[in-house]
């Protein structure tokens, strides 16, 4: 079976619990067909996130390569905190 809620799924709920008010959405790559997440807030974004099978990385915008944490709520930290969107402390 198909597992429906995967890493782009996890890493989307925990940005929209973690910082509401950042627009997050699962899109398609059209490279590879892999599920991504593209953020944005205000001016900034929207970029992707994607998970490569260990953790989230910066799959676009100036970060674009460099690792997020593997927990999806710490990387929705790490995301509001790149995009400039404020966001409670948490795990």
């Amino acid at each position: 079976m198909r597992d429906l809620f995967g890493p782009a799924e996890r890493l989307h709920a925990a940005v929209r619990r973690r910082a509401p008010q950042v627009a997050a959405a699962i899109v398609r790559d059209e490279e590879d067909g892999l599920r991504r997440v593209r953020v944005t807030y205000r001016d900034a974004g929207p970029w992707l996130v994607g998970w490569d099978g260990a953790a989230y990385e910066w799959r676009s915008g100036p970060a674009s390569g460099l690792p997020l944490p593997a927990d999806p709520e710490r990387a929705a930290g790490s995301i509001a905190a790149a995009l400039g969107a404020p966001a409670p402390a948490g795990p």
